[in-house]
């Protein structure tokens, strides 16, 4: 049996305890613990390499460099031919 539990830290009390061993009773269980990540730009920004790739095309942006333009009608049109192939 696989269960994920997803609650604050501060949440973890005795009743928690008992319900994990009423679930599992004598089996073994692993407990594994992990941050959960509520913002993809904090996830995205954590690898080094990822990080300088996204900075760096802020960077273009801000400096108008490297951008595609097109009107919403050819936007319309470019997205309609990705679903022809």
């Amino acid at each position: 049996m696989e269960t994920i539990f997803r609650l604050k830290a501060s949440e973890i009390d005795n009743g928690f305890l008992t319900t994990l061993k009423i679930l599992f009773k004598k089996r073994e269980i692993e407990i594994s613990v992990t941050d959960v990540i509520n913002d993809e730009t904090d996830f995205l920004l954590k690898d080094p390499k990822n990080r300088a790739h996204l900075l760096e095309a802020v960077d273009e942006v801000k400096r108008n460099k490297n951008l595609v333009r097109f009107t919403g009608e050819e936007f319309k049109k470019y997205s309609k031919s990705l679903f022809k192939k």
